[in-house]
């Protein structure tokens, strides 16, 4: 094929989104949100870029992002998001993509970039690979069907927690109750339950206007799906469930409970209230991801119904 690359330009911002998509489904993204997360980096002062591959006739068969990771920031390593069309695969696109990618990178002084590759897919290991990437940290995609999931087991658990005090509100719920502080509040406790998930690259403190901007900003956020857990006033865990302009499945973020009410029950009662959120939302599908070694996220989601794709693989380059 006869390929160029270059920055994306205004106009194809749709066309970049839909050719991410359209090679990952299961990663959906939108025009509108692929734009969003790039100004946003480019205003906290992350190195960040967009990309596509253009054909012959002017139509963008690939894209690729490289940016920088507020929640395990450093200054020399890079997140990787790099597509192909399905059709346009194999044939010189995705090499013309990378070598563009390569240079980029490089001139910002990487030390390192990860990128996530389903270990099922015809090309990607392999392209990979003789690039010189190595896969290590495994992580898995799940789906539930919300139409048929019943939660007549779970009100059992409902009433043993509401006995100890605890109750889930929603984000609506929360700004109807004109909380004080909310959305410190909801920083702080993110801020608590997100160290000990199991990632790639260690973490490093969501600033406030990072979770201001990215999370509570976020155009896809169901504020009648973004579910906390109290007990007195005390926040002690959350689920959050997205939708992409992409895809009408809903996306989970984070998932996480405070240490001391870990093993409770409350991450399971957060994930069923979720689930009947997004039933209400008129939902059919949330798909989350969890890392390979993340245990006891991955029990609460196969015991719900959730079913597991072939897994991803981080792939890391050294430079």
């Amino acid at each position: 094929m006869n390929i160029t690359v270059r920055p994306v330009h205004d106009t194809e911002w749709d066309a970049a989104a839909r050719a991410y998509t359209a090679a990952l489904p299961h990663d959906p993204i939108s025009g509108h949100e692929l734009r969003k997360r790039d100004e946003e980096q480019r205003a906290w002062g992350y190195v960040a870029g967009v990309m596509v591959a253009v054909d012959a006739g002017g139509e963008v068969v690939g894209s690729a992002s490289y940016f920088q990771d507020p929640g395990a920031y450093h200054p020399q390593r890079f997140t990787l998001e790099f597509a192909v069309v399905p059709q346009a695969q194999g044939q010189g696109a995705g090499a013309a993509l990378w070598n563009a990618l390569d240079l980029c990178l490089c001139k910002a002084g990487a030390q390192s970039v990860r990128v996530l590759a389903r270990e099922d897919h015809p090309v990607a290991p392999g392209f990979l690979t003789r690039r010189g990437f190595v896969g290590d940290k495994r992580y898995f995609t799940s789906s539930l069907n919300v139409t048929t999931f019943d939660d007549a087991p779970y009100k059992a658990l409902d009433d043993r927690l509401a006995l100890l005090g605890v109750r889930i509100l929603s984000l609506a719920d929360l700004r109807e109750a004109r909380v004080p502080d909310l959305s410190r509040r909801l920083h702080a406790l993110m801020s608590d339950v997100r160290g000990d998930v199991p990632r790639a690259e260690p973490a490093t403190p969501l600033s406030f206007r990072v979770f201001e901007e990215a999370v509570l900003g976020d155009p896809g956020l169901l504020p009648d799906a973004y579910l906390v857990a109290g007990h007195g006033d005390t926040l002690i865990g959350q689920t959050v469930l997205f939708r992409s302009g992409a895809s009408p499945d809903l996306l989970t973020g984070l998932t996480g409970v405070s240490r001391d009410w870990r093993g409770k029950g409350v991450a399971t009662a957060l994930k069923v209230a979720a689930i009947r959120a997004a039933r209400t939302l008129g939902a059919a599908l949330i798909r989350t991801d969890n890392a390979s070694d993340n245990a006891p996220m991955l029990a609460v989601n196969d015991r719900l119904g959730f079913v597991r794709d072939p897994a991803s693989v981080s792939f890391m380059l050294r430079y």
